[in-house]
């Protein structure tokens, strides 16, 4: 299991492998850190490990940046495969 920093890393080093002349900004300004935190104090590390993953994955098909609401979306995804209550005021319930 990765901290939140290696999975920041990790993410950031995959967009400059996969995203030739990227624009725009870097995953720890697309709030990643926000939503990696929460899911963290939701689900634990194991849960951390599985959004990290799916971001990763979505970068990779995708060859983009997964925008907020997608990372929001993959989150809950990642809340309701593990059966994790997403309470209204989390950042994955906005």
């Amino acid at each position: 299991m990765a901290s939140v920093d290696a999975h920041l890393r990790e993410l950031a080093a995959l967009a400059d492998e996969r995203l030739d002349e990227r624009t725009g900004s870097s995953p720890e300004d697309h709030e990643y850190r926000e939503a990696l935190e929460e899911m963290r104090a939701l689900g634990g590390e194991s849960a951390v490990d599985r959004l990290a993953a799916d971001l990763k994955r979505s970068i990779r098909k995708s060859e983009t940046l997964p925008q907020e609401q997608s990372v929001r979306s993959l989150g809950r995804d990642v809340c309701d495969e593990n059966g994790i209550e997403v309470s209204d005021d989390s950042w994955f319930a906005r």
